[in-house]
């Protein structure tokens, strides 16, 4: 098992396989290669799961409004610049349309000025520039040169202000991409993941989100605001391992922002409302999380083992496996090391997984599949 959830714990359950993987690879997708740079355009926003604006709901806050107004506000020629980049934007590597990568003192401080920006109104001084050539750029100026189809980035780590330029950048561009999305008559939604599932009061997935809030906030502490975007899917009628017909609800919670600074997942029979899976992701989740080589992590595998033990019997009434076993290719940032300790728990024909983050004990995936 490499940086993804084992494909076995899926298979307990006897649906088809695009769906199991489809499982599986939204959690690797949630924990591990979400990108601060995602761009999308045209064909590829149908294919690629990115978060960004949706309609304000009635209980929006004022600091999400007066994000969408800044979008939505945006004078003719700046408009036209970001319908110039989305146009071109035809990158399938999401390194390609930048001139460097981040740094990680970058990655973690744009976790942080991201929440300014959407959560406070924390604006930049001014607009990122666009140019048509880079001989137009000054030394170490951020900007977009539509003759190379590049974001360039300054050579040194951004400061501040070209932080809040390049997330302002990032917003405006989803924005547009939207707006070009719907003047072609496709409206942006949750197969898109472009904005919330609507729901409707009483309904199955209405219920089956109350649920799944209700975990997140026992698990993780984690409570919603209308700047989250949350998607819900029902599968009725999917046969488990053991015969019984079950209804499968399926969340995928993203903070808005431009990569997946957060995101959770959490799979849900929503026959009777019990937690199948439950996971903790996001960018910030990695970058921020203490690697071990897997020498030192040996060390930690037996506490690690209890805890994840502990959190099997309370959540699942499940104790003494038959067999546990575990590894190290969990979680990581550099190669080599791992920031998790993984484990498999049998118990006669139940396989319970959980991965345990070595620094702090938490456990970041808990699954009953």
């Amino acid at each position: 098992m490499k940086n993804r959830i084992n494909k076995e714990l899926i298979s307990n359950i006897e649906i088809s396989e695009d769906m199991k993987n489809t499982i599986y690879k939204n959690c690797i997708k949630g924990k591990r290669t979400a990108d601060f740079r995602f761009r999308y355009s045209g064909v590829l926003s149908a294919l690629i799961a990115v978060a960004v604006f949706g309609v304000c709901s009635l209980g929006a806050s004022a600091a999400y409004v007066g994000v969408k107004a800044r979008l939505a506000n945006m004078d003719e020629t700046e408009y036209q610049n970001y319908q110039t980049e989305v146009s071109s934007d035809d990158f399938v590597s999401t390194d390609e349309g930048f001139s460097r990568e981040l740094t990680n003192a970058e990655i973690k401080r744009i976790i942080s000025m991201e929440r300014k920006y959407y959560d406070e109104n924390v604006f930049p001084e001014k607009n990122m520039a666009h140019y048509q050539t880079k001989a137009e750029m000054g030394e170490g100026e951020l900007a977009y040169v539509v003759s190379d189809n590049i974001v360039y980035l300054p050579e040194k780590d951004m400061d501040d202000e070209q932080l809040l330029e390049y997330i302002d950048h990032n917003a405006k561009k989803r924005y547009v991409n939207i707006q070009e999305l719907k003047a072609e008559g496709i409206e942006p939604g949750q197969n898109m993941a472009l904005e919330s599932t609507p729901l409707t009061e009483g309904s199955i997935e209405y219920k089956t989100k109350q649920a799944g809030d209700k975990f997140l906030k026992d698990y993780f502490g984690q409570e919603l605001n209308d700047s989250w975007i949350v998607l819900v899917d029902i599968f009725e009628e999917e046969e488990t391992r053991y015969g019984d017909i079950m209804t499968l609800g399926i969340l995928h919670y993203y903070q808005t922002g431009t990569g997946y600074a957060a995101s959770y997942d959490v799979y849900i029979n929503a026959d009777d409302m019990s937690l199948l899976n439950i996971c903790k992701g996001g960018y910030g989740s990695v970058i921020d999380s203490k690697n071990y080589t897997y020498a030192e992590a040996e060390a930690y595998v037996k506490e690690c083992e209890e805890i994840a033990r502990e959190k099997v019997k309370t959540e699942f009434g499940l104790e003494n496996p038959d067999e546990v076993t575990y590894n190290f290719e969990g979680l990581s940032v550099e190669a080599g090391k791992t920031a998790t300790i993984n484990y498999e728990m049998r118990f006669d024909d139940r396989i319970i997984y959980a991965e345990v983050r070595i620094e702090d004990k938490e456990i970041l995936v808990l699954s009953r599949f």
